[in-house]
């Protein structure tokens, strides 16, 4: 289980105010387009083996017989590596994702601050790390401060879920160089089910950044530092 986030006014409702977290265990990297390819014709067949032999020759003589492992090493090593930013197309932020980290869904709709979206909702961006730990995005206008919002963020938490009402931690913190709060805690108490919000305001919008493992299985020194390295790649656009 997971807390809900607030929406932007400080009054608590039943059913909405924050998302629930709803386990999703990612579906198998790779497991579409396993037949491609199956059926081809003979002649389709001939024609992609022409095609290669083709290749082959081009590249032969492109490389020449004078390029040596030195060469070609110092030449992958002049090419950049392929930029990991995800850019979120409803929340005005960016995350540089670090090694481990690649995002699993982009939010394909804009989340109207009402309801309490979880992790499989199309209002969501969700991103999966290293040991099965897992952080989701979404933000939503407010006129609150960010010590109420962090306040709201609590209250709704702990009514809608078996969480304390008193986290363990609330640590300031800044993302994107916006003043934040780091939110730690198990829900329900003592079960060692960890939970972390991380709360910023940024020109008027509150952006929310959760994280949980819905494995139950990982470590949770190692799912509080890939969290916040995840956290230390965001950037909020101006």
């Amino acid at each position: 289980m997971s807390p809900q986030m607030p929406v932007e006014t400080g009054q608590l409702t039943s059913s909405k105010q924050a998302p629930v977290t709803r386990h999703w265990p990612p579906a198998p990297a790779g497991a579409r387009r396993l037949a491609r390819g199956i059926g081809e014709t003979p002649a389709r067949a001939a024609f992609v083996i022409m095609i290669a032999l083709l290749a082959g020759c081009t590249s032969s003589a492109t490389t020449g017989p004078n390029a040596t492992p030195t060469q070609s090493a110092a030449a992958a090593a002049s090419t950049p590596p392929a930029a990991r930013t995800f850019t979120s197309r409803h929340y005005g932020y960016t995350e540089a994702l670090p090694a481990s980290w690649s995002s699993a869904v982009q939010a394909t709709q804009q989340w109207d601050g009402t309801g309490s979206p979880g992790d499989q909702d199309s209002v969501v961006d969700l991103f999966q790390g290293p040991g099965g730990i897992e952080a989701w995005a979404l933000a939503a206008p407010t006129k609150q401060s960010l010590a109420a919002y962090a306040r709201t963020t609590i209250r709704a938490s702990a009514a809608a879920h078996p969480c304390p009402a008193t986290p363990q931690t609330n640590q300031a913190i800044t993302i994107g160089g916006e003043p934040a709060r780091l939110l730690t805690m198990q829900c329900p108490p003592g079960s060692g089910f960890l939970v972390e919000l991380a709360v910023t305001i940024h020109n008027g919008t509150a952006h929310v950044f959760a994280s949980q493992n819905p494995t139950g299985s990982g470590s949770h020194s190692a799912d509080r530092a890939a969290f916040r390295k995840f956290l230390a790649g965001i950037q909020l656009q101006r």
